[in-house]
């Protein structure tokens, strides 16, 4: 099954293969025989061989007994989680119990590199001499590691889609340069790198560095800059890797990312699940 469903009396053993969050809502502890006001005894196998979280919630004010502390509304489970539910025969409160519950080991890490030169002009130049952070591209040949299942590359988009929630350490890497003389009288160039999320404008920076470049090395040569920040991510969000002029002289004609011969990667993009909710 690969969307969001509730599980009704003919099923035992259900597999979620979804590729975006997704729900199954356990039946009402009255809902169904042998015995008019509860189902003792009932038990759902349930497996998420898919790429993104699944949700068991229970139906109504109902909860599930996880065994640690009081009764809970849901429980989430991992891509390559398994989960076995009993029906405890009671018709309020904790209703189902987990009797095996089994997420990944492994948590996220998600990795991109790349070496090819990124070039902003026209339009995109204009914007980022604007200070409107600009997309930092990516492609999805760029991935070197993607492990755990808890976010997903979107190369038409260039972010990270993030399909579990939890706590993140997320971080950037860039080699700015302006590719030709720079504008204006002060004698050096500032540029932000920055993260952010559900969007590239000011206001969605979750994570930010910033470079004070002397002009005359920004015209003919690369400058490092790097980001990080830990966060916490909701499924659904979506983290981009933004670059932006700050102060100082601008770019006259283009602005490059990419890298000294000596430099393998020019660029990389990587985020690490520390902790789910």
């Amino acid at each position: 099954m690969s969307t969001s469903t509730a599980l009704g009396l003919n099923d035992f053993y259900t597999a979620y293969n979804g590729t975006a969050v997704g729900t199954f809502t356990l039946p009402l502890a009255t809902a169904a025989a042998p015995a008019a006001g509860n189902i003792l005894g009932r038990i759902y196998y349930i497996k998420n061989v898919g790429t993104a979280s699944l949700t068991i919630a229970a139906n109504g004010s109902e909860l599930i007994d996880n065994q640690s502390g009081a009764g809970v509304a849901t429980l989430t489970i991992t891509p390559g989680g398994y989960v076995m539910l009993i029906s405890k025969g009671t018709t309020s409160g904790t209703t189902w119990e987990v009797a095996l519950l089994i997420n990944k080991a492994t948590p996220t890490i998600a990795a991109l590199g790349a070496t090819d030169t990124a070039t902003f002009s026209g339009a995109a130049l204009t914007n980022f001499n604007n200070s409107i952070p600009q997309i930092i591209p990516f492609s999805t040949g760029d991935v070197i590691v993607n492990q755990g299942g808890s976010a997903v590359w979107n190369d038409a988009g260039d972010y990270w889609q993030i399909l579990e929630s939890g706590v993140y350490k997320i971080e950037g890497y860039a080699y700015f340069g302006s590719g030709n003389a720079t504008s204006g009288t002060s004698g050096w160039a500032g540029i932000n790198l920055n993260i952010t999320k559900n969007g590239t404008a000011i206001s969605n920076i979750i994570g930010g560095n910033r470079a004070n470049i002397m002009a005359a090395i920004a015209d003919i040569a690369n400058t490092p800059i790097a980001v990080n920040c830990i966060v916490h991510l909701n499924a659904g969000d979506r983290v981009y890797l933004t670059m932006n002029w700050g102060f100082g002289n601008k770019p006259a004609g283009d602005a490059h990312i990419t890298a000294p011969a000596s430099l393998l990667e020019s660029r990389n993009f990587s985020l690490q699940q520390l902790s789910t909710p």
